[in-house]
């Protein structure tokens, strides 16, 4: 049996419209600055069989601009979004601490916590949910494109619960506040599943070598 490895750069968007607004599902549009911090970050990959991205703008459109560079077509994939803010999604967070202070501190000390009704805080998308549709993202990226060179232009909370699968974190709240993704952040996943079906992700920080 051939041990095919995947290679997987993720890339987080860059600067967009709506800096201090809690952003999620609501489409902002990417600013010149976050295009130039695309470019900048994803300018030593040299090497790319697909590009997936998520389909909000802040996302798709550098995603579109690279694929160019590649003569490669573009997958817009809808899992790859970022959290659904429900109530909160597109406002300002300033605004939201104002309004509803005690309720969003207690959502940042235990985001996976629901309402009697089973529902998160915000009314939108459960850290559960949100946490299994990354899980699904990925199983399908790595089975899809097995083999792969790969970039996934999507947002930093997917980066950060793909890393609790990858590091197999437990469902606290230590991924999400120790570790920081600033605009176009990026880091890579190599992946192969060997002769006994074990899967092997090995995550690498920049800079690598292409």
């Amino acid at each position: 049996m051939t041990i095919e490895e995947t290679r997987v750069d993720f890339l987080r968007h860059g600067l967009p419209e709506g800096d201090k607004c809690l952003r999620g599902h609501t489409d902002f549009a990417l600013t010149e600055v976050g295009f130039a911090q695309m470019e900048h970050a994803a300018s030593s990959l040299k090497e790319l069989d697909v590009i997936v991205t998520s389909p909000l703008q802040r996302c798709a459109t550098f995603a579109h601009h690279i694929a160019q560079q590649f003569n490669l077509e573009v997958v817009e994939e809808p899992l790859w979004k970022e959290m659904n803010f429900g109530e909160w999604d597109g406002l300002e967070q300033q605004q939201l601490w104002q309004d509803i202070g005690p309720t969003l501190d207690s959502y940042w000390r235990d985001p996976w916590q629901l309402t009697e009704q089973g529902e998160a805080l915000h009314k939108g998308e459960t850290l559960e949910h949100f946490d299994a549709r990354i899980l699904q993202a990925w199983q399908t990226l790595v089975t899809q494109y097995a083999g792969k060179k790969i970039l996934v232009v999507t947002h930093a909370g997917v980066m950060h619960q793909l890393l609790r699968h990858l590091l197999s974190m437990p469902k606290d709240t230590t991924y999400l506040h120790c570790i920081k993704f600033d605009y176009a952040a990026r880091y890579r996943v190599t992946h192969f599943v060997d002769n006994e079906n074990q899967q092997w992700p090995r995550l690498y920080w920049p800079p690598y070598i292409d």
